[in-house]
């Protein structure tokens, strides 16, 4: 019978440990088209630097893409 509290207190000092909570992950940076690509870090490319210019050719195909656009809309009565 006292074998019972003393259990019951060794689980509950080992489930309160004082340890903080690991530090939350940072989000997920650039296009969803380049987080394949991002990934590659983990086997030794240097995978956000890749992204990160592929990310830059991606925003100005769309900005391109969008003055094209804009120029068609324009030019149509």
């Amino acid at each position: 019978m006292r074998l019972t509290p003393l259990l019951l207190l060794a689980t509950l000092l080992a489930a309160c440990d004082g340890r903080e909570p690991p530090p939350p992950q940072d989000p997920v940076e650039g296009r969803e088209e380049t987080r394949g690509i991002r990934n590659t870090e983990a086997i030794g490319y240097a995978g956000d630097a890749i992204a990160d210019r592929v990310d830059e050719a991606l925003d100005a195909n769309d900005a391109r893409t969008s003055q094209i656009d804009a120029a068609i809309d324009e030019s149509q009565p």
